[in-house]
């Protein structure tokens, strides 16, 4: 009894298996069918891409149709609302066109603020403007206009600042940079249509100001670089006797120091250089915002130097290079944008060459330009910047060039040129470390300029009968350096040195000297070229002994 119940439960359980068996089966097959059914689709998918290129289409018309028209019609609005407010100013109802066009302000308000809730992109077009309108409705109260309905224009003006701070208020609040652009433009507009030197310059300084605060808080680069190209525009509307009000295209007749406000606008914008690192803006930001401020600061200061200050420029240009020397200091010390420290160094020491040119002149500031070149090249030791001794490179061989081009021979001039050339490189190769210079590009430009000009100071300061006497004594010199120094470059001068002195010798003084200089001449490139040559005997065979040992 119990076997055969043991057999039936045994019994059970295959069929059970079985049944399980053919339902795995079962949904196999439907998983498989289903997967080929999609692979099939696979193709259809494939078809259908292009729908995603219609989709991308339909966005970018969606966009315009939203936005771009949205500004059209508002484009649309201003002139419309301007072009009544004409008409009915010249029916002869000035305060009608006045009362027309704040109503129309006000209009075009509450339309934004209906639009705030359903279009809120919509409504910072609207408020735009609106903005727009009020200062121009406020405009044309007295400028512009033949019968100005308010005729003081101090008043006006007090007017015409309210309708141009009241967006910058709203733009800070609202965080909103569009509008603090536009606020910007107002104000320069503000500033041109006074025709008054000093509030146009003061405007300028305070558009200044208001972007630089504006950077500090917000990081409004855009903004910054904006208000740069307005205050320079200002400025030299300002120089130009501001020719967009009526007056005639020329040079004002006198700065009524304007130059003091053009100093202010550059310490501002100068000011930059110290902000914090931010995620918002990099280094080149920075930089961009300094060689532009920059640029527009030299335009200004030559017009006018060349117009007001062209005999006794030195004092302005002195005091710029003081500043700019002395807050690259503060720069180094203190910024966290250290090619900023070295353009403000170049610059000052630019300046402070062109000061020197005021008091010496051509060719006497050679003198003093030569020796400005090797504190340039202690500052850039202290800098660690290879950017100032690069360009101080440059412009050594830039006034070197000119020097020997373009003025006649001192030899005062040649004694600094030389002796700054050989100096520099000198102190490069002292400080190599310092300054990271991985190659001798820099100093071996240095020692070449020496050498050159070492022949050539002697070549001049001595008389004619020593000229070859004088040259092979350089080269005794430049050996003697090597065997302090330690440093094979200048055996290779000394070995340069000997050669310019034979050729000289056999070339120049036997045919020209007397006997008695021709023989002290001989006798003394003998005596170097024979105890040269029995320094490199023993020094080859030394060499070879080492190398038997």
């Amino acid at each position: 009894m119990d076997t055969h119940q043991s057999e039936f439960s045994s019994k059970e359980i295959i069929e059970r298996l079985k049944t399980l068996e053919s339902r795995i089966t079962r949904l196999e097959a439907a998983l498989h069918m289903e997967y080929a059914q999609k692979s099939e689709e696979v193709p259809e998918l494939k078809l259908s891409k292009p729908k995603q290129d219609t989709s991308d289409e339909s966005l970018i018309e969606s966009k315009i149709g939203e936005f771009g028209l949205a500004w059209l019609g508002n484009i649309v609005l201003f002139f419309c609302i301007i072009f009544l407010a004409q008409l009915i100013q010249r029916q002869g109802h000035q305060t009608g066109a006045a009362v027309f066009g704040y109503v129309s302000v006000a209009g075009v308000f509450v339309l934004a603020h209906f639009l705030k809730s359903t279009f809120p992109r919509k409504r910072y077009i609207f408020n735009l403007n609106a903005w727009l309108l009020l200062f121009y409705v406020t405009l044309k109260l007295h400028f512009f206009t033949s019968e100005p309905l308010v005729t003081s224009q101090p008043i006006a003006l007090l007017l015409l600042s309210v309708a141009a701070l009241l967006p910058l208020f709203f733009a800070v609040k609202n965080r909103f940079t569009l509008l603090a652009g536009f606020a910007l433009v107002f104000l320069s507009i503000l500033a041109v249509v006074s025709d008054t030197p000093h509030f146009m310059l003061s405007t300028a300084v305070a558009i200044a100001v208001i972007a630089y605060v504006l950077f500090i808080r917000f990081a409004w680069v855009r903004l910054l670089f904006l208000s740069i190209i307005l205050v320079y525009l200002i400025t030299i509307i300002w120089f130009l006797n501001n020719p967009l009000v009526g007056n005639q295209i020329q040079a004002v007749t006198s700065h009524h120091f304007g130059f003091v406000y053009l100093f202010v606008i550059a310490a501002i914008y100068s000011l930059v250089a110290l902000a914090k690192g931010s995620e918002t803006y990099s280094k080149s930001t920075i930089v961009g915002v300094v060689i532009l401020n920059g640029a527009g600061f030299s335009m200004l200061l030559s017009l006018i130097v060349v117009t007001f200050f062209k005999d006794d420029y030195f004092l302005i240009t002195g005091s710029v290079s003081a500043f700019c020397l002395l807050y690259s200091v503060l720069l180094q010390l203190k910024s966290e944008w250290k090619i900023t420290a070295s353009l403000y160094a170049l610059y000052g020491f630019v300046m402070m060459s062109i000061a020197f040119h005021g008091i010496y002149e051509f060719p006497r500031t050679y003198f003093f330009l030569a020796f400005q070149s090797l504190l340039v090249v202690s500052m850039a030791i202290w800098f660690q910047s290879r950017f100032i001794v690069i360009m101080n490179t440059l412009l050594f061989l830039t006034l070197l060039i000119f020097y020997l081009i373009s003025s006649p021979s001192g030899n005062g001039i040649n004694i600094s040129f030389t002796l700054v050339a050989l100096l520099t490189a000198r102190i490069l190769n002292w400080k190599r470390d310092r300054l990271t210079i991985k190659t001798d590009l820099l100093r071996n430009t240095y020692l070449i300029t020496g050498f050159v000009m070492s022949l050539f100071t002697l070549y001049h300061l001595v008389h004619a009968h020593y000229v070859t006497l004088s040259w092979t004594a350089v080269a005794a010199i430049f050996f003697v350096l090597s065997l302090i120094l330690k440093n094979v470059k200048y055996r290779y001068l000394a070995l340069a040195s000997m050669l310019a002195a034979a050729f000289y010798l056999f070339i120049i003084d036997l045919a020209r000297i007397e006997l008695i200089y021709r023989i002290m001449a001989l006798m003394f490139l003998a005596v170097i070229s024979i105890g040269l040559s029995v320094f490199y005997t023993r020094r080859s065979k030394k060499k070879q002994e080492l190398e038997k040992e």
